[in-house]
């Protein structure tokens, strides 16, 4: 075989997905769900799936699961033994609820000389992709993508680990690790599909993947290449010594100097990894961060959401009353003149036009007495206060103005205590200003939408 390099890697460690919420960081990666200068969600091409993988992935569970669950969940006396939804349940466990296999042929020194190449992997990796499915039918794949907006074209596959056979709980469940055994990381991600992929990147880019190395299932990474490499010419060196005819003191001496130089080297590359991998530390760490903040502005943003419903409600409610304005402004006008309210015809069989409204409004304070902190307020020197009206047997044909009552104390005062100040300025809780704070509101809202936008990118 060749010399161009093969990698599977499977998400691990700080990369596994165990939450809805890193499942979520995967979909926004993989399907560009961001703006990035770095990136560009024109470079990939959607192989399996949709736009919307986190949504892929609980297909997927709902697919294979929810069979199972019904079966199980009839089998289960204690209610709190039942599972409701198994997508649900999984997120809640500490375990992968899905996993993610990175595919990539070459590395970016190859891609650099062959970039004319490069769409043509888009047949090499569906062709991977197939065999992957083939080889591996446990894994579920719910959504692959191939990146070429990077240095090295390569594909993402996410799926869920399906495992059937467990004796407790569920007969069918998620698990990584009845899926992907050590035999299966092996024997089928780097020996079956490795040729496969050969053949396949042989047929279109006219080069051949590299063979695996002995006793590892993985590609070596750039600091242990470096190290066996210089392991490798000291073997040479050691061996040409021996065979020589030098002198054995000379000999110890070359060995010795040149032990001592791979220990040099070894040493820089040691170092070398330990700044890669504080790098990486540093990075996760800010991916945390992001994320974090990310779920923060999801949760500000459904907020907002329900917040402008609520206003729509108040607008629509302000809307249907303001046909209505003459009569209220009607109502307001007699209560500023201190007059009473005829709300009847002469023969009291029906209720003129502001009875109506009245009787829409009217709240009793005892039998015979009423008033109306809904219709319309006042700012006094007493407070808040609204009218009361004497209403004879409660029957809403006439009401004579008698008091007024604080709207927060329920204390009644004498008309005459307060009557100067009941006047259009002071009025409070009109139509027209609910309608103007609902503008102003909007307006507040929509600067924190932008605002909030703008954090976000």
């Amino acid at each position: 075989m060749g010399s161009v390099s093969y990698s599977a890697h499977i998400s691990n460690g700080k990369s596994a997905i165990t939450s809805k919420s890193k499942l979520a960081g995967v979909a926004k990666h993989n399907l560009r769900k961001y703006k990035s200068s770095d990136y560009s969600s024109d470079n990939i091409y959607l192989l399996l799936g949709t736009a919307d993988l986190y949504q892929d992935v609980k297909n997927v569970y709902h697919r294979e699961f929810d069979e199972a669950v019904e079966e199980y969940n009839k089998k289960q006396k204690r209610p709190e033994r039942r599972i409701k939804d198994y997508f649900e349940h999984v997120a809640n466990l500490d375990q992968d609820m899905a996993v993610e296999i990175i595919f990539q042929c070459g590395d970016k020194k190859f891609w650099e000389k062959h970039a004319d190449n490069r769409e043509k992997m888009y047949h090499v990796f569906q062709y991977l992709l197939t065999n992957l499915q083939q080889e591996l039918p446990d894994f579920k794949v719910a959504n692959a993508v191939i990146h070429f907006d990077e240095a090295s074209p390569h594909m993402h596959v996410v799926g869920v680990p399906v495992w059937e056979g467990a004796k407790r709980g569920l007969p069918k469940k998620v698990s990584k690790r009845n899926v992907f055994t050590p035999e299966t990381l092996s024997v089928i991600l780097q020996d079956k599909l490795r040729e496969e992929a050969n053949s396949c990147f042989k047929f279109n880019i006219k080069e051949e993947l590299a063979e695996k190395s002995l006793g590892r299932n993985y590609d070596l990474s750039v600091a242990e290449y470096k190290i066996a490499k210089e392991t490798e010419h000291l073997e040479e060196l050691q061996k040409e010594i021996h065979t020589s005819d030098i002198d054995l003191i000379a000999t110890k001496a070359v060995i010795r100097q040149m032990n001592q130089e791979q220990e040099r080297k070894i040493e820089t590359v040691e170092d070398e990894l330990r700044d890669k991998n504080a790098t990486i530390s540093k990075l996760d760490y800010e991916i945390a961060v992001k994320q974090s903040q990310l779920a923060e502005c999801e949760e500000s943003i459904s907020k907002l959401e329900q917040f402008r419903e609520s206003l729509e409600k108040l607008k629509s409610y302000i809307a249907s009353y303001l046909p209505l304005s003459p009569l209220i402004e009607e109502y307001l006008n007699t209560v500023e003149r201190g007059e009473d309210i005829e709300a009847g015809n002469s023969f009291r069989g029906l209720l003129n036009a502001i009875g109506e409204l009245l009787k829409s409004f009217k709240e009793l304070i005892v039998d015979g007495l009423c008033w109306f902190p809904r219709l319309m307020r006042w700012t006094t020197s007493k407070g808040e206060v609204a009218p009361v009206f004497s209403d004879y047997h409660n029957e809403g044909y006439n009401y004579r103005l008698v008091a007024y009552r604080n709207l927060v104390t329920k204390e009644e005062y004498s008309v005459e205590s307060v009557q100067r100040e009941i006047k259009a300025e002071n009025r409070i809780g009109t139509l027209e200003q609910l309608n103007q704070c609902i503008k102003e509101t909007e307006k507040v809202r929509l600067n924190n939408d932008y605002i909030r936008t703008i954090e976000i990118r």
